[in-house]
């Protein structure tokens, strides 16, 4: 079995290079919270799609007004999605009107119903009004047939909110992903199951459809084998059947019963990367084979949760067809003196406190207390020194 390793700049260039879309789909607007949009999209209509008022008050023609202060009749009112019943309002005459009416021909104008005195079914206006005054334009946002969204947009709740107010029901994107969990470990106890010494209860399963739900993945399949190849094997090849990404957790090392890599062997995986030089997660290996994606990630936890959010959770957000695929990098200070006296570079889980950052404790592989504070992962080079207020780069793993 292969002993040797990539580094992580290596591992990352593989990444990007393999993280492809795998096809377009069209989405309900209202279901594609996280898609990427996979064409240039055009606005349908202006918006605003007619000429409106910014404000509840009056409308008025200010051409028609000779002088300030000048007293006007209200012959009516226009609330939002109706019109004026006249075709227009004449010398010495005003409308009451209400934010998003259509303002009728002749209007140049609202004034701000704070800015009048009613008297009876007339109102004063004491101050000159210039033109142009409180009205939205039509058009003045978005001219119909205008590019307003370019093709890798993520598709945010305002990004489907506009979409929806150009009157855009349903938008082509990448598609997503159907990803399966393989859960490794005659050792493992699912949740619920009553606890037994020797046993170690799922962690993995839970983190990774979590952080896969954080990416809008819902088509997810969640397996549980024991320590035997055969098994294994058998689920291995039907999960490669219908999902476009395996993720395998456990059984990636070089233990006696660490069958993951020996499977991939077997089945004839081709190999992308194996071993990345890094602490935690060392053994990870990134494979292909039909057209799908395989990834083994360690049985430790809190390896599982980092190389998910480093290495995982980008290929997924190229397959995707996101244009940054890889973790958000704020630069903070560091708080306390830092040394690697390792040969490999560790990734250190840490909290940010204003411009700095505090490094955890409990970092050890299998460890998870730490994520209760955790707020991103610093990367420590081998056997280097970092010292209290040297700026470190930060990967933003969640927003809290």
């Amino acid at each position: 079995m292969e002993r040797n390793y990539i580094s992580i700049e290596e591992a990352r260039k593989l990444i990007s290079e393999h993280a492809k879309p795998i096809g377009k789909v069209v989405q309900d607007v209202v279901q594609s919270l996280g898609c990427v949009i996979s064409e240039d999209i055009f606005s349908p209509i202006d918006l605003p799609s007619f000429t409106n008022s910014a404000m509840d008050g009056y409308a008025i023609n200010t051409e028609s007004i000779r002088f300030f202060p000048v007293r006007l009749k209200v012959v009516g009112e226009v609330k939002a999605g109706e019109t004026f019943k006249r075709k227009k309002i004449k010398e010495g005459e005003t409308l009451k009107i209400f934010t998003g009416a259509m303002i009728p021909e002749g209007v140049d104008a609202v004034v701000e119903k704070e800015l009048v005195k009613a008297e009876g079914e007339y109102i004063i206006i004491e101050k000159e009004i210039k033109k142009w005054r409180n009205l939205r334009f039509k058009g003045e946002e978005v001219k119909e047939g205008q590019k307003v969204i370019e093709k890798g947009t993520v598709i945010t709740p305002g990004v489907a909110g506009f979409l929806s107010a150009m009157g855009i029901k349903k938008v082509k994107v990448f598609k997503k992903p159907k990803v399966s969990l393989i859960i490794t470990g005659t050792e493992v106890l699912k949740l619920g199951q009553k606890f037994k010494h020797g046993k170690v209860y799922d962690a993995n399963s839970v983190s990774l459809r979590l952080a896969l739900r954080e990416l809008g993945i819902e088509s997810v399949k969640v397996k549980f084998v024991r320590d035997d190849l055969k098994m294994l094997r058998s689920i291995f090849k039907n999960e490669l059947k219908s999902s476009d990404v395996l993720i395998f957790s456990g059984a990636v090392s070089a233990g006696d019963y660490d069958y993951v890599r020996e499977l991939m062997v077997e089945e004839k995986v081709e190999k992308i990367f194996y071993k990345v030089k890094q602490k935690p997660g060392k053994p990870i290996f990134l494979g292909k084979k039909d057209g799908k994606f395989i990834f083994g990630l360690p049985g430790n936890p809190a390896a599982v949760i980092i190389c998910f959010y480093e290495y995982v959770s980008p290929f997924i957000k190229g397959v995707m067809g996101y244009k940054n695929i890889f973790p958000k990098e704020v630069e903070k200070e560091l708080l306390e003196d830092r040394e690697n006296k390792d040969d490999r570079p560790h990734f250190l889980r840490v909290k940010i406190l204003g411009d700095g950052v505090k490094v955890l404790e409990a970092q050890g592989s299998h460890m998870l207390s730490s994520f209760v504070e955790c707020d991103g992962i610093i990367l420590l080079p081998e056997l280097s020194k970092k010292v209290k207020g040297e700026k470190v780069k930060v990967h933003l793993l969640w927003e809290r």
